[in-house]
């Protein structure tokens, strides 16, 4: 009788560490399956998580404010702020995507502008280089004041880089998605809004110095609204 308890207890131990044993092989597969499928999102995802990373160095750990040190003494106007520059009904209706912006342009409402010895228009992810005919006088107007003081101090003159102008809702959705910054209503979509970069001028602090001085004076003149923002750029609209 106790052999076959202790028979019985063997072969009741034994079935439970065979269940204990299969139950674990079992989570094992599952993390690992888990594992295959999150390294292949990652994978997928790839571009998408290292622009969120590079942003958020951009925006939250790097010193870019350090490049344009009066900048954001200088640069204050706000989101609310830019966008009284389309209060008059001066500017585009925002477009869905590209198409739209490609009519607009057939319309001669837009104008594309390209880079030339005065600035050069940096490859766009999120936006088109269109604008409103008044966005590209004032562009062009900045580069003669930004010349006319490089003249006179007697000093290369170093093209402005424009990083960002025209945008489509969905560019913008595709925007906010990745970047912390990006906002739904944004002035980008209404066609006098453009971005300059001021860590484009690298070590030409004195072209940087110029460039600064001469947008300061196109916004006393009431002729923009410019936002100093961290990520590198200035945010300009047009008046």
């Amino acid at each position: 009788m106790k052999i076959n308890k202790q028979v019985k207890s063997r072969i009741i131990n034994s079935e439970k560490r065979k269940q204990m044993t299969t139950k674990t092989k079992i989570i094992l597969l599952v993390l690992l399956l888990l594992g295959i499928i999150s390294a292949g999102i990652l994978y997928y995802n790839r571009h998408k998580i290292i622009n969120k990373l590079k942003v958020y160095y951009r925006t939250y750990l790097s010193t870019n404010s350090a490049n344009c040190p009066c900048c954001p003494n200088l640069f204050t106007d706000n989101v609310a702020t830019h966008e009284k520059a389309y209060t008059s009904g001066e500017g585009i209706t925002p477009q869905k995507n590209d198409a739209g912006l490609l009519k607009l342009l057939k319309q001669k409402k837009l104008i594309e502008i390209k880079s030339n010895k005065y600035y050069i228009i940096r490859k766009m992810d999120y936006a088109k280089p269109y604008i409103l005919p008044k966005g590209k006088k004032f562009i062009d107007a900045l580069a003669t004041l930004y010349a006319e003081k490089c003249s006179q101090e007697r000093i290369e003159y170093i093209p402005f880089t424009i990083t960002s102008i025209t945008r489509t809702i969905d560019s913008v959705n595709e925007l906010t998605n990745s970047n912390p910054n990006g906002i739904k209503n944004s002035a980008h979509l209404k066609g006098k809004t453009f971005d300059v970069s001021y860590t484009a001028f690298k070590e030409k602090s004195k072209q940087k110095s110029l460039f600064i001085q001469s947008l300061k004076e196109m916004r006393s003149k009431k002729r923009c609204y410019v936002k100093f923002e961290r990520n590198g750029c200035l945010h300009i609209t047009v008046r």
